[in-house]
């Protein structure tokens, strides 16, 4: 074990050292992880009722057969919570697939995006990279109101065929989403966090929220996405070649597993292998297979997180002190699949 902790750090010095501009160019990288759910009772009774997110509801993707609830991380990042209402069209996109094969399993991470900006440039770096691109329209979506309208996002998407040569979840293979939208600086305005809280508290009222709080559980940052690889090595190696620095090796007790981090504009990516076949991330594995299994969210205040979730879930979770990191872990059981970890901001 030593000699392999030895062996990633050098890696990630040296990867550090040659890594190219990065992909995202002027985006702010991680933006959204997409979790499949088989029904939008996990929406209301899991991610809220006993999670103590604000989950805003309302839109549904006709072509793509989804419908879509929201956990707003403004100004910034989301985590969106989609699942199957109808049949996709012919022309739906390949995160479909995704989103309704976690959801027959249950629930559980499908992808992630990350922003870029410009899209054109993206797209360049990755076909210098060797990658077939192209630069798809988004899709329509319907509001709450029965209106229709195209989403105001630009996609850069890989060809599936380039895709397939790496694991699920590892940037440039599927389950990696690129996307740039058409007002960026707009996003980054602190406006949009207080708009957000204005909708939580009309549309959606929680008696356990404190004021100023769109969630009862204090999250306020999407921190990192965590993706189970069969080689941290290799899945290090594809993500520098995209211009993500890579950073140190982390220890997560809770889990009893050491994540490799690559650091992705706003947030990062965590790579973990399992370190033996019982170990909780290789039975998540046995059961949903490798790629996206959880989410890190930064929150304003642990305690009140820790005291909302073990009411909700009725389970007692234990703070863990490692590092400059202070947090707790929501296994996936309890959060509809999903790997949930609560991190003090």
């Amino acid at each position: 074990m030593r000699n392999c902790i030895v062996l990633l750090v050098t890696l990630a010095g040296t990867l550090t050292a040659q890594s190219p501009p990065s992909v995202i160019g002027n985006g702010w990288g991680l933006d959204h992880v997409i979790v499949g759910l088989p029904g939008p009772e996990a929406v209301k009774e899991v991610f809220g009722a006993k999670l103590g997110f604000t989950p805003f509801t309302g839109i549904k993707f006709p072509s793509q057969g989804l419908e879509r609830a929201v956990i707003p991380l403004p100004p910034e990042a989301s985590v969106e919570l989609l699942w199957p209402y109808q049949a996709p069209t012919p022309s739906a996109r390949p995160l479909v697939a995704l989103v309704r094969k976690k959801a027959a399993l249950g629930g559980g991470p499908a992808a992630y995006n990350l922003n870029v900006s410009p899209a054109e440039g993206a797209a360049d770096a990755m076909r210098r990279l060797g990658l077939r691109v192209n630069l798809p329209l988004s899709q329509t979506f319907v509001t709450p109101d029965g209106k229709e309208t195209r989403g105001p996002w630009q996609y850069v998407d890989i060809d599936p065929a380039d895709q397939a040569a790496q694991p699920l979840g590892v940037p440039g293979g599927a389950g990696v989403g690129f996307v740039e939208y058409q007002s960026q600086s707009d996003r980054l305005k602190p406006e949009r966090f207080q708009r957000a809280l204005e909708i939580a508290q009309r549309d959606f009222p929680d008696p356990r929220r404190s004021a100023g709080e769109i969630h009862a559980n204090t999250a306020r940052k999407l921190r990192s996405v965590w993706v189970a690889v069969p080689s941290v090595t290799g899945a290090v190696r594809e993500a520098a070649r995209f211009g993500f620095v890579v950073g140190a090796e982390s220890q997560f007790k809770a889990l009893g597993e050491n994540g490799q981090e690559v650091q992705c504009g706003q947030g990062s990516i965590v790579f973990f292998e399992p370190a033996h076949q019982n170990s909780p991330i290789a039975a998540l594995v046995k059961k949903q297979g490798l790629g996206p299994f959880g989410v890190s969210i930064g929150v304003a205040d642990l305690k009140t997180a820790q005291r909302v979730v073990q009411e909700g879930t009725q389970a007692k979770f234990q703070i863990q002190h490692s590092g400059n990191r202070t947090s707790f872990i929501v296994p996936a059981e309890l959060a509809a699949g999903t790997v949930i970890e609560f991190v003090q901001m």
